[in-house]
């Protein structure tokens, strides 16, 4: 029995992707491109934007985005947004030695100081401010 469910949800798997329709493949190049054009623009550090929100203004539904994200990206839309901003805020805090953390977090899209020091360090396993001297530490070298 162990044996027959991986094998049976490999082929429902494999079954599912061979009958993807070719609208929902327009949808998913639709949704890639809008979602190109919106980190190339940094619209992920909107703070209040939630994900029906960015769903309207790709022109597609909710369950179409979840579904480009769960089964095409391989990622939660809330993990791939936080992982954006932080990636944002590192550099941010790197070429920025004397702002403030609270500003650049607020520059990200997360404007709880306390909420941001703990998703980076979770992300990353230091905080913001070990960050910036790791940084001033690599340009000193």
């Amino acid at each position: 029995m162990k044996k027959v469910i991986p094998a049976l949800i490999e082929w429902l798997m494999r079954f599912y992707s061979a009958a993807v329709e070719p609208s929902q493949r327009e949808v998913n190049e639709k949704i890639a491109h809008k979602f190109h054009l919106w980190v190339a623009e940094k619209r992920y550090c909107k703070t209040d934007q939630t994900m029906a929100d960015v769903a309207d203004e790709f022109g597609v539904s909710v369950e179409a985005l979840a579904f480009y994200f769960s089964n095409v990206v391989g990622e939660r839309f809330g993990a791939v947004r936080k992982r954006l901003r932080l990636e944002e805020a590192r550099r941010l805090i790197c070429e920025n030695p004397d702002c403030k953390i609270v500003l650049i977090a607020n520059k990200v899209g997360i404007p709880d100081k306390c909420n941001f020091r703990k998703q980076f360090h979770e992300m990353y396993g230091y905080s913001p401010s070990e960050w910036r001297k790791r940084c001033a530490e690599l340009k000193k070298k």
